[in-house]
């Protein structure tokens, strides 16, 4: 049995799972970067996928745990993360639905009747949408850096929200995104880096 705030914690790693995209042309990183041309690039992604690889660290183990597997993003509604090492987990959003598939068990939650679980699935998927409304009337958010290497940090707003994250750091190029880092209020977190998939 995952445990609600369990879920939460996942979802909230399972973040990482939206912030992919595709490579801009050399001719178009030398523009400006700001937010609204990141938002309007993402929102140009119909389909991608992706490895990774994660650091996460939690306070009640010695030692952080090395996680890795792929992500899968489909428009308009569908965002996977598919855990491989050092266990198997899949987490799975698809419509008004998400999935957590482990150890031979499935749990297939409704998001209606998960208002903190259904907040971050929406924070995702403003993310994936280019809905910068959105995730401005969720998020302080701030970008820093260029086209080539930019930065976009992200606060909650909602105390909910907050409580399960306590702030997002993005870092990529273009559209790539290279790097997601994930502090949570106790001080734990994780640091993912999403490499481009083999042919």
């Amino acid at each position: 049995m995952i445990s609600g705030a369990g879920l939460r914690v996942r979802v909230a790693g399972a973040a990482s799972v939206l912030f992919l995209a595709g490579s801009l042309s050399p001719a178009a990183q030398e523009e400006p970067w700001d937010f609204a041309r990141l938002m309007a690039q993402l929102a140009q992604v119909q389909t991608t996928q992706a490895r990774y690889s994660e650091v996460r660290r939690v306070a009640v183990l010695q030692k952080p745990l090395q996680l890795s597997g792929t992500l899968l993003y489909e428009r308009p509604a569908l965002i996977e993360k598919r855990q491989m090492l050092p266990f198997s987990e899949v987490i799975r959003v698809d419509g008004d639905w998400l999935t957590v598939e482990r150890e031979g068990k499935t749990r297939r939650i409704a998001l209606l009747n998960e208002p903190l679980v259904a907040a971050l699935v929406e924070t995702l998927r403003a993310t994936l949408a280019g809905d910068g409304a959105e995730l401005e009337r969720l998020y302080s958010v701030r970008v820093g850096g260029t086209r080539q290497r930019w930065t976009l940090a992200l606060t909650p707003r909602e105390l909910e929200v907050a409580g399960v994250v306590k702030s997002i750091g993005i870092a990529g190029s273009g559209s790539r995104i290279v790097r997601l880092e994930i502090l949570e209020p106790g001080g734990d977190g994780s640091v993912m880096t999403i490499h481009e998939k083999s042919p």
